[in-house]
């Protein structure tokens, strides 16, 4: 997929790690050309994208508000930080 090929709304797919999603934006960062995915709300670099139209089987997308990202971001973060809390005992134990 060359770069002029992605466009806002076109439907591509991240193939290192099969991520696919329709672009919400196009910019210019440090010289090169990042597409935002709504799928993951994260930017991947242009050249690095193929078309969905080259992907095989569908694609399917659950509809989340602003509002469900939020908070699913927020449990996520609570969560790591109970992780972190509990899983470290604050030892300092070298290996052999």
């Amino acid at each position: 997929m060359s770069t002029d090929d992605v466009a806002v709304g076109a439907v591509v797919r991240y193939p290192r790690t099969g991520t696919t999603g329709k672009v919400l934006r196009v910019e210019v960062i440090d010289g090169r050309q990042y597409a935002e995915l709504d799928s993951t709300g994260l930017y991947y670099r242009v050249d690095e994208l193929i078309g969905a139209d080259r992907t095989a089987g569908k694609v399917e997308r659950e509809d989340r508000s602003l509002e469900d990202y939020l908070e699913k971001r927020k449990e996520l973060k609570e969560q790591l930080e109970e992780v972190w809390e509990k899983g470290i005992d604050q030892s300092c134990e070298g290996g052999g």
